[in-house]
């Protein structure tokens, strides 16, 4: 959506003026989660028998001690504007910005086992997000996705694979 990255891209300078940008990214994150966990919020934010100034009060109260202020003044905005129900997905776009202008680069991990000590550590030295994901079906190895490529070394598709050489194999005899 247009209008989401153009408002994302205003709220990062004007967060990169106040050199709050770290936390306005933090503060994004939360609000998302948060909206996407508590489905009364989010279907309350798109509701559209609610009126908009009752909406900013409400989000006001809930999020006012927690988020940084250019949060709270633009979801303000937002809702005399009666655009609120945009949020999340300005949310996101101000995620994607800000991991764009850090050269940040979301990846995740699957494996069958937890992680170990030394991935964790690599995982807090660099300028990759690591979502860490435990799958025991793919009983060894590990998958490895990002946002363009994906890794496959796991047991479970080495066997799936060899499955299918098996059959084609098989029936050509």
């Amino acid at each position: 959506m247009v209008a989401a990255h153009r408002y994302a891209q205003a709220i990062l300078d004007l967060a990169q003026t106040q050199n709050a940008t770290e936390e306005v990214y933090k503060n994004a994150q939360d609000l998302l989660f948060i909206l996407k966990a508590n489905r009364d919020l989010y279907n309350f934010l798109k509701s559209p028998l609610i009126k908009s100034d009752k909406k900013e009060k409400i989000l006001r109260n809930l999020f006012e001690k927690n988020i940084h202020s250019i949060l709270i003044q633009f979801i303000a905005i937002l809702c005399k504007r009666r655009r609120e129900n945009i949020l999340p997905e300005i949310l996101n776009a101000i995620i994607s910005e800000y991991k764009q202008r850090n050269n940040i680069i979301t990846a995740q991990l699957i494996t069958a086992f937890k992680f170990d000590e030394e991935l964790k550590k690599l995982k807090n030295a660099s300028q990759i997000e690591l979502q860490e994901i435990v799958d025991e079906s793919l009983i060894g190895g590990f998958i490895l996705k990002t946002e363009s490529n994906q890794i496959d070394t796991s047991i479970k598709t080495q066997l799936q694979h060899l499955y299918q050489k098996f059959i084609q194999t098989n029936s050509l005899n």
